[in-house]
């Protein structure tokens, strides 16, 4: 179950990235950093794609009775709404520091 959700997760996280990549857009990873470049960003959901096709085909969904599936469908779309949820309260607050005024002193 838990593979299941890093699955969700993981599919998520490709979305931004790829599209970002693909527009040809700088995106933060944690391959490049805040500024990370098109390809960076295209690596980078490539290896979030990868990383969630793994996790489930380790899963053996193959097997799973049509009731099991249904249940671990439910979990990846837990991971899939929670990765959700944090970039969405991710780049509502990063975007607002990013626009606040630099703070003068003196």
């Amino acid at each position: 179950m838990k593979r299941d959700f890093l699955a969700g997760v993981l599919l998520v996280n490709t979305i931004p990235h790829l599209i970002m990549g693909v527009a040809g857009k700088r995106c933060l990873t944690p391959l490049g950093g805040e500024n990370s470049s098109p390809r960076l960003n295209l690596v980078w959901a490539g290896t979030n794609f990868l990383g969630a096709a793994v996790a489930f085909s380790s899963g053996m969904w193959r097997e799973a009775t049509q009731a099991e599936a249904g249940e671990r469908l439910a979990v990846v779309q837990s991971g899939m709404f929670a990765m959700t949820l944090f970039g969405f309260v991710y780049e509502s607050t990063a975007g607002r520091r990013k626009r606040r005024p630099p703070h003068r002193t003196g």
